[in-house]
C-alpha cells in the first residue's frame, strides 16, 4: 500500500468522521438551556505586616 493510498484513506476517514459529527449536530440542534453565569466573587486580604513577620 503506497503513501498516496494511505493519505487518501486517511482523508476519506477524516471527512466521514467530521461529516457524521456535522450530521449529528444538525439533528440535535442547539441546546436552549443556557444557565445563568455564576457571579465572580473576589476576595482580597490586607496584610498589615510583611509575610506575617512583625
Amino acid at each position: 500500500m503506497g503513501t498516496t493510498a494511505k493519505l487518501a484513506g486517511f482523508a476519506v476517514a477524516l471527512i466521514a468522521v467530521f461529516g457524521a459529527a456535522y450530521g449529528v449536530g444538525r439533528a440535535v440542534g442547539p441546546i436552549d438551556d443556557d444557565p445563568a453565569p455564576t457571579p465572580v466573587v473576589t476576595t482580597t486580604t490586607t496584610m498589615t505586616t510583611h509575610g506575617g513577620h512583625g
